[in-house]
């Protein structure tokens, strides 16, 4: 009876041996070498396509472009997202998925010469642009107002939502003025007040004068008394330093 229970004893220990061996043999040993092959997936946000792929390379993954969209802040040929995502733990040579950048969406600057101000408006509107800044010329003409260019130009392609600048004829009369004399006053203080009052102060040239104090005008054209118009340009002598 002893050697019975003894060697039944003897049979579960061997197979619980036995059951040991095959449990580190097909479950224990293969799960800690799936942990030695596993690796974390780096951050591949805001990276170049060039740049992601060799990353991936330094850790033995893969990259795969699933597709391309258009992105308002992340520039054409960076990666927008991703998957498996970042810090995600997975195995040696697997593919990490990405989507990449074109930029951002585009609209064609459309043609708006020869419209008025309103109407290059709405069709910028349409085009999903904004009206920016806008110079006014006056020309001597009948017609209202229209429109002489723009920049960017018509056909080019720019950020939706961006700005363009116009160029604004505006018709009408000038103002016109008699030239004033403007011989021994201060060249400086003269040249901002005749901008501030709309003429282009064209070339400034300067001449040695005894007993003249350095910027002070002593010659100009047009002569004083000539009617000029608003926009007109002016060019003046000062005397120079020795």
């Amino acid at each position: 009876m002893k050697a019975r229970s003894f060697g039944i004893t003897i049979l579960i220990v061997v197979g619980v041996f036995v059951l040991g061996v095959v449990l580190m043999n097909f479950v224990v040993m293969p799960l800690l070498i799936h942990q030695r092959n596993t690796v974390i997936v780096p951050d591949l946000r805001q990276m170049s396509e060039l740049q992601a792929k060799k990353f991936l390379g330094r850790v033995s993954l893969e990259m795969r472009v699933e597709r391309s969209e258009n992105h308002p802040e992340i520039p054409e040929g960076f990666v927008i997202s991703q998957r498996p995502r970042p810090n995600d733990t997975v195995k040696e040579g697997r593919t990490v998925t990405v989507v990449l950048s074109r930029g951002p969406r585009t609209q064609r600057v459309p043609d708006i010469r020869g419209l008025s101000l309103r109407q290059g408006r709405l069709l910028l509107t349409r085009q999903k642009l904004h009206t920016g800044r806008i110079v006014r010329i006056l020309e001597e003409t009948d017609v209202r107002e229209k429109i002489l260019a723009s920049s960017p130009s018509a056909g080019r392609d720019v950020e939706e939502g961006g700005e363009v600048d116009i160029l604004l004829s505006v018709g009408g009369r000038p103002k016109r003025f008699f030239m004033p004399d403007l011989e021994g006053q201060d060249l400086l203080f003269v040249r901002d007040k005749l901008r501030d009052l709309g003429f282009r102060v064209g070339n400034v040239r300067y001449e040695s004068r005894k007993e003249v104090y350095p910027n002070t005008i002593i010659d100009q054209f047009p002569r004083p008394g000539v009617m000029i118009r608003a926009g007109d340009s002016i060019e003046l002598v000062a005397a120079g330093t020795d």
